[in-house]
């Protein structure tokens, strides 16, 4: 009778690495990341990552291969990361390797492209050089520039790009050609959490500690040029009817003279949903922008978007009709006005946005592409993707 019974074969692990220097909530590529790793544990899927810091929340979950990352001098640490990822890898092998970073695109399965230098500097939004530190600065990034040109050129044809808008894919075909393996994957959009009139002047009286005089504009691209804060300032300065919140990195303490006290400097923001309470609306002025995950966070989060052209957000907001577009010759009071009289459409479009570009989605279309990618590399019949 004994011989009769037949036991089911061990399930066979499907393996991941996913590759950047940061998985957690220290950048927006870093929450994307985490996110891909967050979606791949929930499918059953062993994951392993090459990261210099990890969420604490992600240690016990995951194997961890610690990355090296020298601790100063970008340029340095920017052409040294590839011998470091190979060497944390060692001579490990995985069903499909997941990279956030150019410099491994070569040796990985996905590669999901979040900014091209080369675009940047077309759209002169590099360091602008003002002094012998901003010279040090843009020397540095002309020589990524340069680097990260040579490994978009010689492209492995195995490896299937993800882009993260279609201002991306343009930016890439146009400078670098078309490639075999391709698509756009947007990042999911988030969980609608729209606040109470309540929480919205709690969080006010928190975050700038008065009542402003005029409609709140929120920024959150710290002092970069390529984020575009100073032609938001310009704007705000040159029209009485709003109040600027500045926020991101070196924005602690920042003054504008010629704001006359209709600014507050937020510095690193710590607590997201208090600040995008506290703000009436979003402006988003970079000079190039991929995506823009801010775009996508201040909308689920109840608040008009406002954004330049150059942002990758821009289309799909426009199309769910949850922001508006700016040009920097408009006067900002004037939108910032028509987008607040339009915040209830902007929600009801956030709310389609998330049922249509949620984690849901984004999820069902990465585990389609990794099981394609585990099944190519096994030999085996390969399943269409799951269409957009």
């Amino acid at each position: 009778m004994n011989g009769d019974i037949q036991c089911d074969a061990p399930r066979e692990d499907k393996t991941l690495c996913i590759i950047f220097e940061a998985i957690g909530p220290f950048s927006a590529i870093a929450r994307v990341a985490m996110q891909d790793v967050l979606i791949a544990l929930d499918a059953g899927w062993k994951v392993t990552v090459v990261a210099k810091f990890l969420h604490e929340t992600l240690r016990d979950r995951v194997e961890w291969l610690p990355l090296h990352v020298p601790q100063k001098v970008f340029l340095y640490q920017w052409v040294t990361a590839r011998y470091y990822i190979k060497k944390a890898l060692g001579n490990r092998k995985f069903d499909v390797i997941h990279a956030h970073q150019p410099q491994s695109a070569d040796f990985a399965d996905i590669f999901q492209c979040h900014y091209l230098t080369r675009a940047a500097f077309e759209r002169n939004s590099l360091t602008r050089v003002r002094n012998l530190h901003a010279a040090i600065i843009r020397a540095q990034e002309q020589c990524v520039l340069y680097v990260e040109d040579y490994f978009y050129r010689h492209w492995n044809p195995a490896t299937h790009m993800l882009y993260d808008s279609e201002l991306t894919r343009l930016d890439f075909h146009r400078t670098y050609g078309v490639l075999n393996q391709e698509e756009v994957l947007t990042y999911a959009f988030p969980k609608i959490d729209f606040p109470t009139e309540r929480e919205r002047r709690l969080a006010r009286s928190k975050a700038i500690g008065c009542e402003p005089s005029g409609l709140v504009v929120g920024y959150l691209g710290g002092i970069h040029e390529r984020k575009g804060y100073r032609r938001l300032i310009k704007a705000v300065a040159s029209d009485e009817g709003t109040f600027l919140m500045l926020a991101g990195q070196y924005t602690e303490d920042f003054e504008v003279p010629e704001l006359n006290g209709r600014i507050k400097s937020v510095g690193l923001v710590l607590d997201l949903r208090q600040f995008y309470f506290a703000c009436d609306v979003l402006v988003i002025p970079s000079l190039y922008e991929p995506l823009g995950l801010v775009a996508f966070e201040a909308a689920a989060h109840g608040l008009p978007v406002i954004a330049t052209e150059e942002v990758g957000a821009l289309p799909h907001l426009l199309e769910y009709g949850a922001g508006t577009p700016w040009n920097p010759t408009e006067s900002i009071t004037t939108v910032v006005k028509d987008a607040v009289a339009m915040r209830e459409q902007c929600n009801q479009g956030a709310i389609r946005m998330e049922q249509d570009l949620g984690a849901a989605s984004y999820g069902r279309r990465l585990l389609s592409l990794y099981d394609i990618v585990r099944s190519e590399k096994r030999g085996e019949t390969v399943a269409p993707p799951i269409p957009k």
